[in-house]
């Protein structure tokens, strides 16, 4: 009895051991990974379009009229709303969110527009209700349930912004970018910029690294853009420099 005892309690402590070593390699990638971000200070970029910077994520607010659009949501919402302060935007003025993706540094401030309409793209539910996981049984949450789905290509008209979802799955099974008035594309996590010129983000990030990089090819072929909003690798306002081979 005391043999079969020590076994189960040696498998077990393998066991303990294999997984402690899986999460210490994780997060031990993910930190040297993120190193490598470079987001933007929150502030007025361009026209009317504002960015927040938390921590390694930012989030993109589109100013019209007297209403917000928010394009995700980074990771804190204390910072959040204390950088939206800064640049004199109250919460309550903004009327809806998009989002590119449900990963956790793209809807931990979520729960401050709870009375903005919420978007995101039809197939990005696969990553919240449970059927897929980007690292091991690990899901996707967002704090609400009233969303509204995007198909591809699909188009919303709020105020003068007539904004269209394109469907670039890879780095999650929906991720979704975001194309403004034919001008301003906001590409989430699809695609890196690395001295203004267009670049696959790193593999360790994405759910399927091939599928990411087939649909980064789909941001080369908009000729009316003229700028690229990444979520942590800044922007550019050259787009024909950005996507040319």
């Amino acid at each position: 009895m005391n043999k079969i005892l020590k076994r189960v309690l040696i498998i077990i402590g393998i066991i303990i051991g294999v997984i402690v070593l899986m999460f210490t390699w994780f997060f031990l990638k993910l930190k040297s990974e993120t190193s490598g971000f470079a987001p933007m200070e929150t502030g007025k970029i361009v026209e009317d379009i504002f960015v927040v910077k938390d921590g390694f994520a930012n989030l993109f607010i589109i100013k019209d009229s007297a209403q917000y659009i928010v394009f995700d949501c980074a990771n804190d919402k204390t910072t959040v709303a204390e950088q939206m302060k800064i640049l004199g935007i109250n919460l309550e003025d903004v009327s809806t969110v998009f989002l590119t993706h449900s990963d956790g540094d793209h809807v931990g401030a979520l729960g401050l527009f709870d009375q903005a309409k919420l978007y995101m793209s039809k197939e990005e539910v696969q990553m919240i209700n449970g059927t897929k996981s980007k690292f091991l049984w690990f899901g996707n949450s967002i704090p609400r349930t009233d969303y509204l789905l995007l198909e591809d290509r699909e188009i919303v008209q709020i105020g003068n912004l007539k904004i269209e979802g394109i469907l670039v799955p890879g780095h999650t099974t929906g991720m979704m970018a975001y194309l403004i008035n034919d001008k301003y594309l906001f590409s989430g996590d699809i695609l890196s910029l690395k001295e203004g010129k267009m670049a696959p983000i790193p593999a360790f990030f994405n759910m399927d690294n091939e599928q990411a990089i087939k649909s980064m090819e789909i941001i080369r072929h908009f000729p009316t853009v003229e700028y690229i909003f990444t979520s942590h690798w800044g922007y550019t306002e050259d787009y024909e420099t950005a996507v040319a081979y």
